[in-house]
């Protein structure tokens, strides 16, 4: 195996490990921490419901109960304005069903100020896991905008996502050693995920970085991938805004970790 072989087996694996972790935890800690509390009121013993635990699976809860009422709602839709309320609501599902879970974890321990090694190892593996998120999330809003769109009306909207004719010198040297982000066409509606997912993958990875490391990359027009965002395609550009402002936070919130006092 070359070392560009071990490179991008990382570039995928790490962050899709990452993901399931997190997953796990936003699904398994939840559903546990209720059972406990069932087992103990039928118990007869005091009860506690910890709400920073619970919230975390809520999101997901809401976007399942929503979207397939959205699916059934949009077959008598018949104006752009009913359209466009529901691209809303799902960006806005989408947002929540994302940074919610992983937010608060982090926001609970400032609040509690639980160990400061727990939050930071939870805040990596939340860095590292939201180029899958995006992706999926991605993958995900394109399903689902099919579905309730009338063809007409989806069809006379801009772009989401852009192919950059431009490349800076340092943008080029990244290619050269990952050819994987440079794309040749945009994914269509129907595209199989197996052919959307890397090129999704790469442009939130890109996202990741940018706002990792406080827009360095973007000052030196460092990419790792030539796909941009449409800005006239404005639901796109508010999530894109929102992603990165909640990579950002979490970057401050693990340089502030040193300076928070632990419970005693």
């Amino acid at each position: 195996m070359s070392a560009h072989d071990v490179i991008i087996s990382l570039v995928y694996q790490v962050p899709a490990a990452a993901f399931i972790l997190i997953a796990l935890l936003t699904l398994v800690v939840p559903v546990g921490h209720l059972l406990i509390v069932i087992a103990r009121a039928l118990g007869g013993r005091e009860t506690h419901v910890n709400w920073w635990v619970v919230g975390r699976v809520v999101p997901l809860v809401i976007a399942a109960g929503v979207v397939p009422i959205l699916v059934m709602a949009s077959g008598s839709w018949i104006s752009p304005q009913q359209q466009a309320l529901g691209e809303v609501i799902l960006i806005f599902l989408s947002a929540g069903v994302i940074f919610l879970p992983i937010a608060l974890p982090i926001l609970q321990a400032y609040a509690q100020r639980l160990p400061r090694y727990g939050t930071l190892v939870y805040s990596l593996l939340a860095i590292l896991a939201l180029p899958v998120a995006g992706a999926l999330g991605t993958e995900a809003v394109i399903v689902t905008t099919r579905a309730v769109a009338q063809p007409e009306i989806a069809g006379a909207q801009p772009q989401a996502f852009l192919l950059d004719p431009n490349y800076s010198p340092c943008q080029v040297s990244i290619y050269r050693a990952l050819p994987e982000g440079f794309a040749t066409a945009i994914p269509s509606a129907d595209a199989p995920v197996r052919e959307s997912y890397p090129v999704y993958f790469f442009f939130w990875l890109d996202m990741t970085f940018k706002a990792a490391v406080l827009d360095f990359f973007e000052v030196f027009e460092c990419s790792v991938t030539n796909v941009r965002h449409n800005p006239e395609h404005l639901l796109t550009a508010s999530f894109v805004f929102i992603y990165r402002a909640f990579v950002s936070v979490i970057v401050i919130a693990v340089l502030a970790l040193p300076f928070a006092r632990e419970r005693g």
